[in-house]
């Protein structure tokens, strides 16, 4: 394993020399081969003049003598080409450059014309062509010494470059490695809190980088969501002794009567001891219910359901219990809606929605039940003017175990996991459930499975 410090440095260290062997590649092969054009242009213009020259001082001179040879060797040095003149049969009759060692004067090519490369141009005078004038020049592009120079000081710049880069890209990989290392070092500290259970000690992360940012916010999110599932475990083990101790100890303290011969066991008190084992019954398959959800193995039995007829089944047997409490009902159930899906869950969906309207509801209070087709979708909606839900309870309101402060009585509070069961079931179908409450003015339950 390699550390990320580690890993920028070299990668920094390796981009940076990449970066500098390319421009300096690049740049020779434009010397050599794409400024080589412009030179072979330029040196085409220049012959011209040459040849112009050459022209001119035979027409002053009217021959080619030791004066005329003289000037055309000069000028054939100061341009540093070579200078040949053929005549009508193509024989050299004069070189520049044997002209130029016969006075002592050598060029820095030493005379070697296998350095040269020659164009030939006619040699006109009085509107005649006499021959032929050669005009040679240094096949590299790079002719004389001071070009060598320069390009020996460019490849030197460019070496200079590359380590003058090498030191800065080490050094200031280690700075930027620090900027982007120490918020993931930071982030990497409040896991290790959140693996010990300090969910309340995480550190803040100062970071202007965008994912690093949602990095943080999602770590402390995860520690107020696993603090808030310890808060509900311990929740849950006090509710779940609580909801175990009650009908344990009505069973209990009946049989006890009973064998010590102060009661009799009578149909009254036998029922008593049948409701609380129904109830406990009822908490047993509740949590045998919530493993199968939480372990994924909701296998739904899929046929085609009409909505409006278990809707309405489901309210007529649950109509008796709403007139109890002097609740108002109102239902408007749309005819012939259909979709596929399982009987039983179904049915456990909406009795779980109208059993906490009826519990969470008030008496004297309503309670308004709706089944409708909206384009592509199934909505059915439960409004209630119960106790309503707090506004910081609401995202949690899915939770297992899950129960508000505001129904947290013996009369009202259950186990904290229908909704639980009950938003596994919709999404099991496909479908998605959504509350919306306000304390003191009730709630809404919104479900809708697509067509």
């Amino acid at each position: 394993m390699i550390k990320i410090s580690e890993q920028l440095r070299k990668y920094f260290v390796m981009i940076s020399i990449l970066s500098i062997a390319f421009i300096t590649i690049s740049s020779n092969i434009g010397i050599n081969y794409f400024f080589s054009d412009y030179i072979r242009d330029s040196r085409s213009r220049d012959d011209l003049k040459v040849v112009q020259y050459v022209e001119r001082v035979y027409s002053d001179y009217e021959e080619l003598n030791s004066h005329s040879l003289m000037n055309i060797m000069h000028y054939a040095f100061s341009e540093d080409v070579i200078i040949q003149i053929r005549d009508k049969n193509n024989n050299i009759s004069w070189n520049s450059s044997s002209y130029g060692t016969l006075y002592g004067m050598v060029d820095e090519y030493g005379n070697n014309e296998a350095n040269f490369s020659f164009r030939s141009y006619p040699f006109i005078y009085n509107e005649s062509e006499i021959g032929t004038i050669d005009v040679g020049r240094p096949k590299s592009i790079i002719s004389n010494i001071e070009d060598e120079k320069f390009i020996v000081t460019i490849n030197s710049i460019f070496a200079l470059a590359s380590v003058l880069t090498f030191i800065f890209a080490v050094r200031s990989s280690t700075r930027i490695s620090k900027k982007f290392l120490n918020p993931i070092y930071a982030i990497k500290e409040n896991a290790k809190l959140i693996e010990q259970g300090k969910y309340k000690s995480l550190n803040d992360i100062n970071t202007n980088t965008f994912e690093l940012y949602e990095l943080s916010v999602s770590v402390k999110e995860l520690a107020e969501r696993l603090n808030y599932q310890e808060h509900l475990r311990k929740r849950m083990t006090t509710d779940i002794a609580h909801e175990l101790r009650t009908p344990i100890a009505a069973i209990q303290s009946h049989i006890e009567a009973f064998m010590d011969g102060v009661w009799e066991p009578n149909d009254e008190r036998l029922s008593v001891i049948h409701g609380e084992i129904i109830r406990l019954t009822k908490l047993i398959d509740e949590l045998s219910e919530l493993s199968i959800v939480e372990d994924d193995e909701i296998n739904l039995k899929l046929s085609t359901i009409n909505l409006s007829v278990v809707l309405n089944d489901i309210i007529d047997s649950y109509e008796p219990m709403f007139l109890d409490k002097n609740i108002n009902l109102n239902k408007k159930i749309q005819n012939e809606v259909y979709m596929m899906g399982d009987m039983d869950y179904l049915k456990r969906i909406f009795v779980n929605i109208l059993s906490n309207a009826i519990k969470y509801t008030n008496e004297n209070g309503s309670a308004s039940i709706f089944l409708e087709k909206i384009k592509d979708k199934i909505r059915i909606t439960v409004n209630d003017t119960g106790i309503g839900i707090p506004k910081e309870d609401l995202k949690y309101i899915f939770e297992r175990f899950y129960r508000s402060d505001l129904s947290r009585n013996r009369q009202t509070g259950g186990t904290g996991i229908g909704l639980t069961i009950t938003k596994a079931l919709v999404e099991a179908h496909e479908g998605t459930i959504k509350i919306d409450s306000e304390v003191g003015k009730g709630t809404s339950v919104i479900i809708e499975f697509n067509r």
